[in-house]
């Protein structure tokens, strides 16, 4: 429910619709005050008196003393109950005795003292006749000597009236805010689209365009947005191909050094030389691998292959590894595979470049640690949770963040020890998306820090 609450107060058609609402409020409040104070005054002024006079006329028809007969007569053409009271006879049109609960009588005001003749040759005056009721009746009450006549006009069912009519007002109202909030909705469909649009554009999906539905401001705006997002894609798809071009024309290049190199004599710097230009290969290779992990389609070369052999074959490439400045004496990795594994649908090649990039980081980050890294997998929540832990100086927590952007490095002085591009974890998290996973980093100062590769066993992209 609190989730609902949150998109409809979220919502810019909820919220126009709101504001139409309050207005409409205030607007029918402002309106009924005055139609009431109209109506009051209309009746006081206008009509009350005109009933007034009405029923005076039928006391007079009745005479004095009342004639019962009469009354009958009247009561069954008027649409009028008549009572009488006195000593001697009590009628009633109704057949039952008149209800007079909170019923209080006045007499009629701005009226001199006149005499009122009746049908019989007799008279009274006007100060003899008192009016009451409520709501839904008007009561005329006469006194004629020893007698009381009553004269009662009913006004109709007024509260069921009012009911029904309350209840036809609600219908239309909610009729009439459904049908706003229907069409505000329809108006406002390209601000929705717009939304949705740069949502995905800002995932990476810049060659989806946000339909333009009408010719005015807003099909501008989405107008431009879909230019802006085209240019946008033209630029990032140049500056992709000069990347690859560059890094491609560099192979050759770099290949012919190496070979030259490796027909000098050996010494200190003909190793050392080695050394750059095997990095500058490592380099173009992640750079290669990462824009075609960045493109729109990324296609993977699954095959079934069986987790536990794949982590055991890439751990033997580093098993004549050193830790620099490192206090342990035992094994270069330590293992806590808990088997069996299922065989799993994966991308070899790229899963050996993720485990290879997890594990020389957790070698290279392990100088000075006491414990050699430990590489963990075990199978949960239908998910291969991969994880390589070393026991270095830790990452600061500012840094966590950051450290899968590309070319991002918590030490910026790079040496040989702690060497690296700032792609490795990149390139890693690229990877673990491409199989319908994630890529999580946790770390302790002081304690060192564990990178997990989740992979759902049944992921196809």
């Amino acid at each position: 429910m609190k989730k609902l609450f949150n998109r409809f107060r979220r919502s810019l058609p909820t919220r126009l619709l709101f504001v139409f609402m309050v207005v409409c409020f205030f607007v029918v409040i402002l309106l009924i005050g005055t139609l009431a104070r109209g109506l009051s005054s209309q009746w006081n002024g206008g009509i009350k008196p005109h009933l007034n006079q009405y029923l005076s006329y039928v006391n007079a028809d009745i005479g004095n003393p009342p004639n019962i007969s009469r009354a009958e007569e009247l009561a069954k053409i008027l649409p009028i109950n008549i009572y009488i009271d006195g000593p001697e006879q009590r009628y009633s049109s109704t057949g039952v005795p008149l209800d007079l609960k909170e019923i209080s009588f006045e007499r009629p005001r701005g009226r001199r003292r006149a005499e009122q003749p009746y049908a019989n040759g007799a008279s009274t005056t006007v100060e003899s006749l008192s009016f009451g009721g409520r709501e839904d009746r008007t009561i005329l009450r006469n006194q004629l000597g020893e007698y009381t006549v009553y004269f009662e006009v009913l006004h109709g069912n007024a509260e069921a009236h009012s009911s029904r009519v309350m209840w036809r007002a609600m219908f239309w109202l909610l009729l009439i805010l459904a049908a706003g909030y229907w069409v505000i909705r329809r108006m406002l469909k390209p601000v929705q689209d717009m939304k949705y649009g740069v949502k995905r554009m800002g995932l990476g999906e810049l060659n989806h365009r946000v339909p333009v539905r009408s010719d005015n401001d807003l099909g501008e705006l989405v107008g431009s947005i879909n230019q802006m997002a085209g240019d946008i894609e033209g630029m990032l798809d140049a500056k992709r191909q000069l990347l690859l071009a560059v890094s491609h024309e560099l192979r050759s290049p770099l290949t012919r050094a190496k070979v030259a190199v490796q027909m000098l004599e050996e010494s200190k710097t003909q190793a050392s030389i080695a050394e750059d230009l095997t990095e500058m290969q490592n380099l173009i290779s992640e750079i290669l691998e990462t824009e075609r992990m960045n493109g729109p389609h990324v296609t993977l070369n699954r095959t079934k292959i069986n987790p536990e052999k794949l982590i055991r074959s890439v751990a033997e490439e580093f098993a004549g590894s050193e830790f620099v400045g490192s206090k342990s004496t035992g094994d270069v990795l330590r293992f806590q595979l808990v088997t069996p594994f299922p065989d799993m649908e994966l991308d070899e090649t790229r899963i050996r470049l993720l485990l290879r990039n997890l594990i020389a980081n957790a070698i290279t980050h392990s100088h000075n640690a006491d414990l050699s890294p430990i590489i963990t997998a075990h199978i949960h929540d239908n998910t291969l949770q991969l994880s390589v832990q070393d026991f270095g100086d830790g990452i600061a927590e500012e840094h966590l963040a950051h450290l899968t952007e590309p070319f991002y490095r918590a030490d910026a002085s790079r040496t040989r020890a702690t060497g690296g591009f700032g792609l490795g974890l990149h390139l890693c998290k690229l990877i673990a998306q491409a199989h319908g996973g994630s890529l999580v980093i946790s770390s302790v100062l002081g304690e060192g820090s564990t990178m997990s590769a989740k992979l759902p066993l049944s992921s196809h992209n």
